[in-house]
């Protein structure tokens, strides 16, 4: 089942140029972005854009999203259950090195100030709740991974470090030297039930 208003966000996306379309059902999230993924670079397609089910855009986003011309570039979308303050965080992160024990392991917080100035702005990771990916960010990755999505679960010294398919696959990308950014000017909803969450700057 698809929200009516995500169906209708997508029939009213502005598409500047030949676009195809795909979904996948009852696949884990991971495998189904992966098989997406594969599915893009076959096709030929130059831009690959993941778009939740659950995250309703506006028209001008695809257009918007090709303009900024980045290896991958997200658009800011809330999280779906608040945090102990009440708050809903903001799916994108800056990275933080760690020590656990003799290994030093990336972890990723919530973005709360972003460090720059202006719409675009230059984070480590972010959801791929919206998410335009350039076709070389596919290839470099595919290249070296097994998946080009994968959950990521890493144990050090007794320390698990558990991390979300689209946060492993920022870090790929990141390691392959590509750049990740998050377009402010676009303003996604987050379905939560019966209500919707949009993200405003402060």
């Amino acid at each position: 089942m698809v929200p009516t208003i995500m169906l209708s966000s997508l029939l009213q996306l502005h598409k500047p140029a030949p676009c195809g379309f795909a979904t996948i059902d009852r696949q884990r999230v991971d495998k189904a972005r992966s098989f997406i993924g594969i599915e893009a670079l076959k096709g030929g397609f130059s831009h690959l854009l993941f778009v939740d089910d659950d995250n309703p855009i506006p028209p001008d986003t695809l257009e918007k999203l090709l303009e900024d011309d980045k290896d991958i570039v997200i658009a800011p979308i809330l999280s779906r259950n608040p945090n102990k303050e009440g708050e809903y965080d903001l799916c994108a992160y800056y990275e933080e090195d760690r020590q656990v024990g003799d290994k030093t392991l990336k972890y990723y917080n919530f973005i709360k100030e972003f460090k720059d100035t202006g719409y675009l702005h230059r984070i480590d990771a972010g959801g791929t709740g919206c998410m335009l990916i350039k076709r070389r960010v596919l290839e470099g990755i595919v290249d070296k991974y097994d998946y080009i999505f994968e959950f990521g679960d890493i144990t050090v010294n007794g320390q698990r470090r558990t991390m979300s398919e689209d946060v492993e696959f920022c870090e790929r990308a990141a390691k392959e030297g590509f750049e990740i950014w998050l377009d402010d000017r676009i303003r996604p909803f987050h379905i939560t039930g019966m209500t919707t969450n949009q993200w405003h700057m402060r």
